[in-house]
């Protein structure tokens, strides 16, 4: 029996380490409206960095969802007036006639 606990102790750390990943809150082909003003953090190849690429308020739409490597975080390439494509976290859009995605395990 001292084994068989020693044992579940052991495999505790290793399951406590263990984060699921965030469920996305958008889904491909939702509105969504910059929450801010979006600037290049040298990462959009048609801007300097640093210059405005979305203003707060622009209408968009999801054309993809996927996730940080390090942080398996959701982000969410969106499609601003013009072709604008830029990348999103969260945070930096809001709903356009508030819909979101329903809740995992949660029927609408």
């Amino acid at each position: 029996m001292s084994q068989t606990s020693e044992t579940s102790e052991t495999a505790a750390p290793e399951a406590a380490g263990f984060v699921p990943p965030r469920e996305p809150i958008y889904d491909w082909g939702m509105r969504v409206t910059a929450a801010a003003d979006l600037f290049n953090d040298g990462s959009h190849p048609h801007a300097a960095p640093g210059a405005l690429l979305v203003p707060k308020g622009t209408p968009g739409e999801v054309a993809r969802v996927g996730r940080t490597e390090d942080g398996n975080i959701p982000v969410y390439a969106v499609e601003f007036p013009g072709g604008v494509l830029v990348g999103c976290f969260e945070e930096e859009l809001t709903p356009l006639g508030n819909t979101l995605r329903p809740k995992p395990g949660v029927l609408g």
